[in-house]
């Protein structure tokens, strides 16, 4: 009976001493999240309810009314548009440019290392270093875009790029996506390696076209992925910042404003800190909200595929 009972104990002191070390390994994560995460946020959410001029220890209660400022504020709202328009630009032309460039480097048989090093390469430059470039590329009256329509004869394209208010947004969300392209056709391109190819040998012997074999086999072999890249393509477009501060600081006027950049101009050279913690909340609530409901999209597209 003794016997019996130590065999029935040991496999329960063992499933707890795996469940401790699972724990233990979690913890230092959990408390370096802790620190920088879950307490800044609710730092954040108190300021959001004050008023603070990031220099003086007074930080009086206001309650509402920094959110009050924040919907009221026009130019945040349009900000809020400029990113919607980041967003379904990075979205869209992103994605479908990302897994072009995947299917096609995917199926050469020469020189693939060279287009992987060549398509990932704009994602290792700096974002200061991309915004000087392109800023110089797309200047008006030296640039090298104007020169070199001037070279081939197209004069009557010329244009200045960046301050001109009908092309300043699309020329910063054009380089926007050419910076980061790289991050999506990565992804994509590991996710084409794991697609068995007695599938596509399967579909030609039946038949099926190239773009056949695109839309019955790799789109839904692909799901998993496109729905991982498109939540951080879409979340990193709507958060874009560095591109637009370097190229253009939010001009014309606020033609290219962007959220994160009002944020940080509230705090930074207004001293609105209360109102800048409020805009961050709004913003981060909005952005939580699309994540959800693009990854409840993903699995439903996911599971109708299956």
């Amino acid at each position: 009976m003794a016997v019996a009972a130590q065999t029935r104990v040991r496999p329960r002191s063992r499933t707890a001493q795996r469940a401790i070390t699972g724990y233990l390994f979690l913890l230092p994560a959990l408390v370096l999240m802790a620190l920088f995460t879950f307490y800044p946020f609710a730092q954040g959410l108190t300021l959001s309810f004050q008023e603070w001029d990031g220099v003086g220890r007074n930080t009086p209660f206001v309650g509402l009314a920094n959110y009050q400022r924040v919907l009221a504020d026009t130019i945040f709202w349009v900000s809020m548009g400029n990113a919607a328009i980041f967003g379904v630009v990075g979205f869209v032309l992103g994605n479908i440019l990302s897994l072009g460039m995947a299917v096609a480097v995917n199926n050469v048989r020469r020189g693939a290392t060279f287009y992987r090093v060549a398509y990932y390469l704009p994602g290792v430059f700096s974002v200061v270093v991309v915004g000087m470039m392109f800023a110089w590329i797309l200047q008006g009256s030296i640039g090298i875009l104007n020169r070199g329509l001037a070279a081939v004869g197209l004069e009557w394209l010329q244009n200045r790029w960046l301050t001109d208010p009908g092309t300043a947004l699309p020329s910063v969300a054009l380089v926007y996506v050419w910076y980061h392209w790289g991050f999506g056709f990565l992804l994509f391109l590991a996710g084409l390696q794991g697609v068995a190819r007695e599938l596509y040998e399967a579909a030609s012997i039946d038949g099926a076209g190239a773009w056949a074999r695109f839309r019955y086999i790799t789109v839904p072999q692909l799901m998993p992925v496109t729905t991982i890249v498109s939540v951080l393509t879409l979340l990193g477009a709507l958060q874009i910042f560095g591109t637009v501060q370097v190229l253009t600081n939010g001009g014309p006027g606020y033609l290219t404003e962007v959220p994160t950049l009002r944020i940080y101009k509230e705090g930074f050279q207004f001293h609105r800190f209360g109102v800048a913690a409020a805009m961050s909340v709004v913003f981060g609530a909005i952005l939580m909200s699309l994540a959800l409901l693009q990854i409840w999209i993903g699995r439903r597209a996911d599971g109708e595929a299956e």
